[in-house]
């Protein structure tokens, strides 16, 4: 395979600007959705991810999940949307460019003839075959473009940005820097990403990024399997709500210096004594393997009784009481303990329809902890 290129050269990063035929390109790509959390979802929700890949398949697009990959869930209507677009009219276009990434660590002698690439300003480089780009931008319009007549794809060309050999921290970055700003793209899959790149200004989101996925996957946590990593699925409340409230609420305790783990040790104590003093509020059982009760008590507690505790409103409200109580203890269990069973038989955690929902009812809530804390505690207040 034959590919002509215009080398680019940004801030001593080069890359290559090439076209494709539609059709070609297609037959050299793959489509993937990121998903390195399905070992620790339920059957319910790994049942209804197959269901989501047969019907995108069913559609005429190979799709699977991919633990490696960058790239969020293809959106059928949007694919349609873009489809459409292009078969109804002969004056609708799609100028911009996808971006690609290519893996040629492992295609021999690919080197030496790199070099003759990086030297000239523009040429054709040669590819395998059967060589297969990974996509860091545009899947949704390539997915569209694989739902039009083939016919029609042979005179149809794309304009591509390819990138030889680019790292997963790297691929991870450019895709959040191209989609993070855009309501489309889920929050929490852009934080999840953000843990994939090596940059200093990510270091605060890699640090929570790193605890919140402690939390969901260590089956001794409180929130086992609670949280939604990527802002999907099942869950009480997502990676970024977690991590933004997590990260202001220790900002502001003594734990402001302190490393990841010391971090991630305290919230879980904090966590596992409202879990011991609430226990009918809380999605996660202690002391139990039994998969099958703890997924009934789930459903009980947040689909049934409809308690707030562990979802958006109350975990919010407890996340923002943190540096109060944690102010407060020797950073043992013990001490946490101490703090919360103060709380038991005064706090309401379902909601009574007289405060309202969302940010209201957490106001309420937090006050409400911060009064009885803060009377336990001989009127200290933060």
């Amino acid at each position: 395979m034959r590919i002509p290129y215009l080398k680019i050269k940004q801030r001593g990063e080069v890359f290559f600007s090439s076209k494709f035929k539609a059709s070609t390109l297609l037959d050299h790509i793959d489509f993937h959705f990121r998903e390195p959390y399905e070992d620790f979802q339920s059957q319910h929700v790994q049942v209804k991810n197959e269901k989501y890949i047969d019907s995108i398949r069913k559609k005429g697009i190979e799709l699977a999940s991919n633990e490696e990959g960058i790239q969020r869930r293809l959106q059928y209507a949007r694919i349609k949307s873009i489809a459409e677009f292009i078969s109804e009219s002969e004056s609708n276009f799609l100028p911009n460019s996808v971006l690609l990434s290519a893996d040629v660590s492992n295609l021999e002698d690919f080197q030496d003839k790199y070099l003759d690439y990086e030297n000239q300003d523009f040429g054709e480089i040669e590819l395998p075959d059967d060589f297969k780009f990974s996509i860091i931008d545009g899947q949704h319009r390539l997915a569209g473009l694989s739902l039009v007549e083939r016919s029609f794809l042979e005179d149809f060309e794309i304009p591509a940005i390819i990138l030889l050999n680019v790292s997963k921290p790297t691929a991870a970055k450019l895709f959040a820097d191209i989609n993070g700003k855009q309501k489309a793209v889920n929050k929490s899959l852009i934080y999840d990403l953000y843990s994939e790149i090596d940059n200093d200004e990510f270091r605060d989101i890699k640090v929570y990024h790193t605890i919140c996925e402690n939390l969901y996957t260590n089956p001794e946590s409180p929130l086992f399997k609670q949280i939604k990593m990527l802002g999907i699925g099942s869950g009480a409340i997502s990676q970024a709500f977690f991590i933004d409230y997590a990260k202001d609420a220790v900002k502001k305790s003594k734990l402001k210096n302190a490393t990841t783990q010391e971090i991630y040790n305290e919230l879980f104590l904090y966590f596992k004594a409202y879990q011991r003093v609430f226990p009918e509020d809380w999605p996660v059982l202690e002391n139990t393997k039994d998969n099958q009760r703890m997924e009934e008590h789930a459903d009980e507690v947040l689909k049934k009784r409809k308690s707030q505790l562990v979802k958006t409103n109350g975990f919010g409200a407890i996340l923002r009481a943190f540096p109060l109580i944690e102010r407060n203890t020797d950073g043992t269990f013990k001490s946490y303990l101490e703090q919360i069973k103060h709380l038991k038989g005064k706090i309401n955690w379902v909601p009574d329809g007289t405060t309202g929902t969302g940010k209201a009812f957490q106001n309420k809530i937090f006050g409400e902890i911060e009064e009885i804390i803060t009377e336990h505690n001989n009127g200290y207040k933060t």
